[in-house]
């Protein structure tokens, strides 16, 4: 065949572990190699080029390089799929840092050279005038960045040659260079406003469901295509497709009635106001955080930019200024960008993030370094009485807001956000319930909790340390600990659920609401973004069967309250439907509020239309619970009174108890 050809690129000695192995030569078309830098051996994963350099990322694979028409690709044995260039720079720093994307329509050439900067790894790739890199800080574990210095990095072995059949990646090619055909992506928000259009090329017959890897998306943005379109050569091809925002915090339109926010860098150490230089101080007070100097609020969207306002100075908004960030005249917008661990900010002219310079006076400054903890904010609700960090990880925490003393009935609800295992989401998920629940005597806990990369028990444990603080916290809390339920969205409601159904005694919880939640995990209906958050993206059926909770529901699983979307078109009802009849089946009691919408994500947002019947539908239910939640006396487990028939709180007989709310002689107690 004219397109194969072999060139020889000689290997003085590879390194496989500590030993040495004789010299090969890379071949076009015809074999397929492992490659490998001193820092690790490529992979592939969730539609990107990764290495296992990168914690992250375990999985490797083979790859071949392939000529074609005087060019060469870098091809993904296992996924089938060539590589291109990230559209948008994740790091400004080294000339942009960009991902490298799995993709067969656009596919980016490479470039192979050799080089005895490090003998046993002879080969320097580049693509689109960038190096391939690896790095275990970087995204994936592997890049294209303009480091052109050769290092144990960018110089990379082939090892372990095999036998490869090209045709296939051949007929690819063919059809992406000379079959391609114009598809426009039409991008509008919930409104039906239209946010933009991006056009790409696509391959008859291909039939488009979701925006493809190389689509440029926005931060905290979902996007999703209700009609598929199979793309065909004869008409245009339009994909309409609707941007939901999921930003980690709540704008506010009008802001004379903002949502007002504390704002806090250094994993929550350091504080952000509008004093003289807009520092930060790492030991603000609740006065303190309760002025208007530490109250910030938010304006727009990720498309447009998002505006940052003071409460002190709302004429002025937040803005660059040189080296430093003050206030300013005039709607500056920045950039978000999203991270595992909160959100960062990013001036558009020349992509720097909002950082605290760590000199004595603390000023706004800028860095490039996405990762690093002086540029990575997360929001605190102005009001907050109590910020709790929880021992089970770095990142779990728990935010408190008491009932109010007039109303408390020593009664608390852990609530706990959504966000698909991927980062936590806005206070319609979470602080914003607060104003409803306290009215109802509930003191409420917001959780913070570990978003991957992490072990899969991860959120779990942050879960129990939030319930366990609770309980261990609340006489001084004015609770009784046999009173605390559980209320999860979404992916929050997949961990609301693991707590409900994965605990025993008083680590379980009173009860659950859960809206729209994630359940399962089997792959068939199940939300894949967050099972492949949770359990990775090849996880065993003893780890999918263990997380999906409709397996796990047991006659003790506390009741619940379940509401969701029919016709959700990002976590299938089935969830909701599997776990109600998991749960009648138990004999566990279970209310239902299904709505007739699409839509997910709704949480606390006033202007979802059935708002007010969600409220007042839970608002009842909670109030119906008061009769199993009031009138328990306390009693030590070894004290428990002497009977001969115990019953629970759904009147189900059981064992002499020693811990959890029991009825026994016609009166109501909770063993501690």
């Amino acid at each position: 065949m004219k397109h194969l050809r072999c060139i020889a690129l000689a290997l003085l000695a590879l390194v496989v572990g500590t030993t040495l192995q004789a010299a090969i030569t890379i071949t076009e078309n015809t074999k397929a190699y492992t490659l490998k830098t001193q820092r690790g051996t490529l992979g592939t994963q969730d539609g990107y080029l990764t290495c296992t350099a990168n914690a992250s990322f375990t999985n490797q694979g083979k790859f071949a390089i392939i000529r074609y028409e005087d060019n060469t690709y870098l091809y993904s044995v296992n996924d089938k799929k060539f590589t291109c260039c990230g559209a948008t720079a994740y790091r400004t720093d080294n000339g942009g840092w960009y991902n490298v994307l799995l993709s067969n329509n656009p596919i980016d050439p490479i470039t192979a050279t050799t080089t005895t900067t490090i003998a046993n790894y002879p080969y320097y790739f580049t693509s689109k005038g960038k190096v391939l890199n690896t790095h275990r800080s970087t995204e994936k574990g592997v890049c294209l960045n303009g480091w052109t210095k050769q290092d144990d990095g960018n110089q990379f072995a082939a090892i372990d040659p095999v036998d490869f059949d090209p045709t296939e990646a051949l007929a690819t090619l063919e059809a992406c260079f000379h079959s391609s055909i114009t598809v426009k992506y039409r991008v509008k928000d919930v409104g039906g406003n239209l946010l933009e259009e991006q056009t790409l090329s696509g391959v008859a017959g291909d039939v488009i469901k979701s925006v493809p890897t190389t689509f440029v998306k926005r931060a905290y943005t979902l996007y999703s295509i209700d009609t598929p379109v199979t793309v065909t050569a004869d008409k245009e091809n339009i994909v309409e497709v609707e941007a939901v925002f999921q930003m980690p915090f709540t704008t506010s339109p009008d802001i004379t009635d903002a949502h007002w926010y504390n704002l806090a860098l250094r994993n929550g150490e350091d504080f952000c106001n509008a004093n003289s230089g807009y520092k930060c101080n790492d030991n603000p007070s609740t006065d303190d955080l309760k002025s208007d100097a530490y109250q910030w609020a938010f304006q727009g969207d990720p498309y447009g930019g998002i505006v940052v306002y003071n409460r002190s100075n709302t004429a002025q908004t937040l803005r660059k200024n040189g080296d430093l960030v003050t206030l300013g005249d005039g709607t500056y917008r920045w950039n978000l960008v999203e991270h595992a661990n909160g959100f960062l900010l990013a001036a558009p002219e020349d992509g720097r993030f909002i950082n605290v310079y760590h000199s004595s006076d603390k000023h706004l400054s800028f860095w490039n370094n996405a990762n690093d903890i002086n540029s990575i904010f997360t929001i605190n609700e102005v009001g907050i009485i109590t910020s709790v960090k929880l021992e089970s990880s770095a990142k779990a925490r728990l935010q408190l807001y008491p009932a109010p003393s007039e109303k408390a009935k020593g009664r608390a609800m852990l609530v706990i956000p959504g966000g698909g295992y991927a980062y936590i989401a806005g206070s319609t998920e979470g602080s914003d319930w607060v104003p409803m629940l306290n009215e109802l005597g509930y003191t409420v806990g917001v959780l913070t909790y570990t978003t991957p990369p992490t072990a899969a028990d991860g959120p779990f444990k942050d879960g129990k340390a939030a319930m366990k603080y609770l309980r261990d916290n609340a006489e001084a809390l004015g609770l009784n600990p046999a009173h605390i339920g559980v209320m999860g969205f979404s992916a929050g409601g997949h961990l609301a659920s693991t707590l409900a159904t994965h605990t025993t005694g008083d680590e379980r919880p009173a009860f659950q609401v859960l809206f729209y939640p994630v359940i399962t995990m089997d792959a068939s209906y199940t939300h894949q973004g967050s099972r492949d958050n949770l359990l990775g993206t090849n996880p065993s059926q003893t780890l999918v069967d263990l997380y999906s909770n409709e397996k796990q529901v047991t006659s003790e699983t506390p009741r619940a309250y379940l509401c969701w979307g029919t016709g959700d078109r990002t976590v299938p009802q089935a969830n909701s439907l599997n776990y109600i009849t998991a749960l009648e089946n138990a004999g566990v009691p279970v209310h239902q509020l299904p709505l007739n919408v699409a839509n997910h994500g709704y949480g606390f947002k006033t202007d979802f239309a059935y708002h007010t019947q969600i409220v007042n539908d839970l608002t009842t239910w909670l109030n119906d619970i008061d009769a199993i939640l009031t009138g328990v006396e306390t009693v030590k487990g070894g004290a428990t009174p002497a009977a001969t028939t115990y019953y629970n709180v759904l009147g189900q007989r059981i064992m002499r108890p020693r811990r959890g709310i029991f009825m026994t002689s016609g009166r109501k107690y909770v063993a501690r």
